[in-house]
């Protein structure tokens, strides 16, 4: 195209990024055959952070280990077109000089080093993702020009002259050839606050600010027991001025006298498990039975798949080898040894699950299925039963991550779901499963997989204990609490539904701790909506309201109301969930990573389509 063409990156978050990294390093390697290329980078705050703000607390730490985020594509994903080279975020801050101080979260000058096993602060993460887009603006060839816009995209349209129109909301306007839609967790439109709206905190973040209407010595009900239930947790205790002193598996809290009272609940009553005290996920699972090429045999055979009764014994099957695998490499090496040959000989599932069932008889059973949902036991005679029953299984949850990855062989089962969460794409993106299975995949299976693998760092447990042992938190009500507001009391009335003795109580302050996936039809953001009024972008699941997302066509395009694919738009991230599965990651160094195997994929294909 010899006059040149322009794309814009609406979003610069850790995905966007990816996008500008892949345009820069593409039209690099191919050089100015391409011809001038104009990439206009649109974001609001403009330095490349996304959710990982620069100006939140260090005590909000990130879920990823330090060593295991950068930006840089390599080999493993890319192949040949990876670029040149560049730090992780564990060499990015040890480059630094940057420490972590004694309270064991605050990261800067002074302190012991960072540890390539550290979760770090989000914000230095954002400030990691800031330096990156100044050097991708350093690296930049000279047939490319990055613009960036430090203002909101509100519309996009088709143009006069053919091209489509970038409006921002400084009133400016400018034609595209080309857009990649990355804006991550755009806002959906407040519900109309219904009775105690005003003691209701629908979203948590961003933290603190979020709780500063909390006064000290109130009670705030905290729903649910996931990343952002802690969140609220250290805030509200650390973030006021608290402190937990850790000596070895021992933690002390010493309270500032500004914390409310926490009560925890949930609709599972279920709690996460915590990542392993040391957290290395540096050694790479060779699976047996759930593999691509399984899910293929049973596609041919079936079409799009039911998860429960197609997918899930593979899954189980590979927990009950890991398993296997992790016990018998410490207890007994032959025997190690003379599984893996068994295995690699082994002809379908049934000869593995037969393998594994002699070994349950002689060795004791494990259950995969118990272990994967994690409600094995639960009591609910009354609020103390059920506390007990709930710090047990934290208790033991933290001994198996003492272990670690390598010396437990549970939690060596469990991180198979996170080791393998390719597969699991596999099996559902792109309608890989019927209609009715993803329905059940995404309400009952992912908040099981989120439990497993996507829980708290150890810590946080740690002081969750603590503070349910000082009488700081409780979590009295079972699972499925009854949640009414009391006009008379002005308050909160939580009501058990489980429990043989049932439990009530009422509550100052209601917080639901979790994150609203991006919606279509309810987006607060200008341009989704003009998208959708337009209709370039419709619904993945109109009759679905927890799959909210946008409906994509397996090359990222978003599928417009008419069912066909708007070709010059790509779509990435959480936009993107209920079509694809797990779209909230960042990228990890030298091995296959998703984000930036989608970004290289489209990013390929757009120079395709332009060149063509």
């Amino acid at each position: 195209m010899s006059r040149g063409w322009t794309v814009a990156v609406i979003g610069l978050g850790s995905r966007g990024l990816s996008v500008v990294e892949r345009i820069v390093t593409l039209a690099d390697q191919a050089g100015a055959a391409y011809g001038p290329i104009q990439v206009e980078l649109i974001d609001p705050r403009g330095d490349g952070a996304g959710i990982h703000t620069t100006d939140q607390p260090d005590y909000l730490l990130l879920n990823t280990t330090a060593s295991q985020v950068s930006m840089f594509p390599d080999s493993a994903t890319v192949g040949d077109a990876a670029g040149a080279p560049g730090p992780s975020l564990y060499e990015w801050v040890t480059a630094r000089g940057l420490r972590i101080a004694p309270d064991g979260f605050t990261v800067g000058t002074e302190g012991r080093p960072v540890r390539p096993t550290d979760f770090l602060p989000r914000r230095v993460l954002g400030e990691y993702l800031g330096w990156f887009l100044t050097e991708l603006q350093r690296r930049c060839p000279a047939h490319v020009q990055l613009r960036l816009h430090r203002a909101e995209a509100v519309d996009l349209a088709d143009g006069p002259d053919g091209r489509m129109r970038v409006r921002l909301a400084t009133g400016a306007e400018f034609p595209v050839d080309y857009a990649f839609l990355t804006t991550g967790y755009t806002d959906n439109r407040p519900s109309t606050p219904g009775p105690g709206g005003h003691r209701r905190i629908d979203a948590p973040y961003p933290l603190p600010a979020q709780l500063a209407r909390v006064a000290p010595g109130e009670t705030v009900a905290i729903g649910g027991f996931g990343l952002s239930a802690m969140d609220i947790m250290s805030t509200l205790t650390v973030g006021r001025g608290g402190r937990f002193i850790h000596n070895g598996d021992e933690c002390q809290y010493l309270p500032s006298g500004r914390e409310p009272r926490m009560l925890f609940y949930s609709r599972s009553g279920l709690p996460c498990r915590a990542r392993p005290a040391v957290a290395r996920f540096d050694h790479r699972y060779d699976p047996v039975v759930f593999t691509p090429a399984a899910i293929d045999a049973l596609r041919a055979q079936r079409g799009p798949l039911d998860f429960t009764a197609d997918v899930l014994p593979l899954v189980l099957a590979e927990m009950r080898v890991a398993y296997r695998r992790c016990e018998l490499r410490h207890a007994d090496p032959a025997a190690a040894q003379r599984l893996e040959q068994a295995l690699a000989t082994a002809a379908d599932l049934a000869e593995v699950t037969a393998l594994l069932d002699q070994l349950d008889h002689q060795r004791g059973r494990f259950d995969a299925l118990a272990a994967f949902e994690g409600a094995a036991g639960m009591l609910c005679a009354d609020r103390s039963a059920y506390q007990k029953w709930l710090i047990e299984v934290v208790k033991a949850d933290l001994v198996e991550g003492r272990r670690g990855l390598t010396s437990s062989p549970v939690k060596a089962a469990l991180d198979v779901l996170r080791a393998l969460r390719d597969t699991f794409r596999h099996a559902v993106d792109y309608g890989g499963l019927t209609t009715a299975s993803l329905d059940d995949f995404h309400a009952r299976i992912v908040p099981m997989l989120n439990r497993a693998v996507v829980g708290p760092q150890y810590e946080r447990h740690v002081e969750l204990l603590t503070l349910l042992a000082d009488g700081i938190a409780e979590a009295p009500f079972g699972p499925a609490p009854e949640v009414r507001w009391e006009a008379a009391s002005e308050r909160w009335l939580i009501s058990s539904t489980r429990l043989d003795t049932p439990y009530h109580t009422e509550v100052d302050w209601l917080c639901v701790a979790n994150l609203s996936l991006p919606s279509v039809a309810d987006s607060a953001s200008p341009l989704l909506a003009g998208l959708h009024r337009r209709g370039w972008i419709r619904p993945f699941r109109p009759d679905n309201p927890h799959l909210p997302g946008l409906d994509i066509d397996s090359a990222h395009h978003p599928v417009r109301a008419d069912g066909t694919p708007e070709s010059r738009l790509w779509v990435l991230g959480p936009l993107c969930e209920g079509a694809t599965y797990y779209t909230n990651l960042v990228p990890s160094p030298g091995v296959f990573s998703r984000p930036i195997h989608d970004a290289h994929r489209c990013v390929a294909a757009m120079f395709a389509q332009a060149t063509a």
